[in-house]
């Protein structure tokens, strides 16, 4: 097995991620690379063309989209945000050696981990230092688990142990949540892919959920999911130019009202529904179009499930490959 630094491999990996993940629309798009913090705020932008790196040219080219789990993401006149977002940059001689690369994206309690200043020299995975996204592989059998490890994270099914902190599922407010492809999988067994999307996601009872955290821009990773929204037997129809590309963190777009698109790794499902035109949610409340419906209220069903489990909207946040359904009922 070739044990060749992946580091002098992943840019090609690099180079076809991004065609992976361009073409989403940036919605406000900063200037600052991802991770830069920002605050919450409308489209002024909706959005945009990126430039990618081929493994034959060394120039970029332009890219009009890309599919994503059975959908598409077109890029748009309007707006472009090229810049940093995508560092185009010709594959090196030996890229050929990468068997395997995809995209991953490690937040705990609201916190991206920095996977390029844990990555190992010298073994067989490694992340690129041109994004801090991509990971590459050497090494077709292995699980993401051993691929962790490369990067001082210790995985299980159920806990993930980093920087002298352990956190349990069982724990009373805490999640680990191990994704490929918005499919729930057990680190210890799954075995890597070529084009995985990895999310994992901690929270615990401490993790801020006040605000919707820092900006990914649209040509990073960020998540993507359905959402189901059933008021009085009518369901909402999130198509609808209204609901399209309105809010930079949390949006629909391209006339799509199936998928949504989450540019932090800490929203909340309220915080979500609330930056969508004629809808605000807080503290198991939801109002629709001016009128309010309160739970508390003997007459009135406010049910909400991610995944077919109940959550509570205000603390739970959302995951790449969430289904949502909410469905509000009176009876009066």
């Amino acid at each position: 097995m070739q044990t060749t630094s992946t580091r002098t491999v992943v840019t090609l990996v690099f180079a076809g991620a991004l065609v992976l993940m361009a073409g989403c629309s940036g919605i406000g798009l900063g200037d600052g690379d991802v991770g830069a913090s920002s605050t919450e705020g409308t489209a002024e932008n909706v959005t945009d063309d990126r430039t990618v790196a081929t493994a034959t040219e060394s120039e970029s080219t332009s890219d009009d989209g890309h599919s994503h789990d059975g959908h598409s993401h077109g890029g748009d006149e309007a707006g472009n945000d090229t810049g940093d977002d995508a560092d185009a940059e010709s594959a090196p001689a030996n890229a050929t050696l990468a068997e395997l690369g995809g995209k991953m994206t490690i937040a705990v309690n609201g916190s991206e981990l920095d996977l390029q200043d844990r990555d190992r020299d010298g073994d067989a995975f490694g992340v690129a230092e041109s994004d801090e996204h991509t990971w590459a592989a050497n090494d077709s059998d292995l699980t993401l688990a051993a691929a962790l490890s490369r990067l001082d994270v210790n995985a299980t099914e159920s806990t993930l142990a980093v920087d002298g902190e352990r956190y349990t599922g069982s724990t009373e407010g805490t999640t680990v949540s191990y994704r490929v492809d918005g499919e729930s999988v057990d680190p210890e067994a799954y075995v890597l892919e070529d084009a995985d999307m990895v999310w994992i996601t901690v929270t615990t009872a401490e993790t801020n959920v006040s605000g919707p955290g820092t900006y990914i821009k649209a040509a990073q990773q960020h998540a993507h999911g359905e959402m189901s929204f059933v008021v009085e037997d009518e369901e909402v129809d999130f198509s609808k130019e209204k609901y399209q590309a309105g809010h930079r963190h949390f949006h629909y777009e391209h006339g799509d009202g199936e998928i949504w698109h989450a540019h932090s790794t800490s929203i909340t499902l309220s915080y979500a529904l609330s930056t969508l035109e004629g809808i605000h949610a807080a503290d198991g409340v939801v109002e629709y179009n001016g009128t309010t419906y309160d739970p508390a209220d003997d007459d009135t069903t406010v049910e909400v499930t991610v995944n077919d489990e109940p959550v509570d909207m205000d603390e739970y946040v959302m995951k790449d490959g969430d289904s949502v359904r909410i469905v509000v009922e009176t009876t009066g």
